[in-house]
């Protein structure tokens, strides 16, 4: 019983969840890449979900993050490195106009 309940919990906060939307006109580099390009400031996104579905709000954050370079003018993002096991409570880069 107490499984049914666990799985129901976390399928009805993924129905709240909004979905993921990727922004294809906006593609991640590395550091190395944007060397010639024309860096256009900092950009952030705050994923809205924690714990069992972390990675859908890490993803949705990316995409904030990549729909406001856009509103700049950007092209590009290079997202800052997160130490592997650190939780992540925002996604921060720099957006390139390449």
């Amino acid at each position: 019983m107490k499984q049914v309940l666990m799985v129901m919990s976390v399928a009805l906060l993924g129905a709240c969840t909004p979905p993921a939307v990727a922004v294809q006109t906006v593609r991640e580099a590395g550091p190395g890449d944007v060397a010639a390009c024309q860096n256009l400031g900092r950009v952030t996104g705050v994923p809205a979900v924690f714990g069992p579905l972390a990675g859908i709000g890490l993803k949705d954050a990316r995409n904030a993050a990549k729909r406001t370079a856009l509103e700049q003018g950007a092209n590009t993002v290079v997202f800052d490195a997160v130490a592997p096991g650190e939780p992540q409570f925002e996604v921060s880069g720099t957006a390139y106009r390449c």
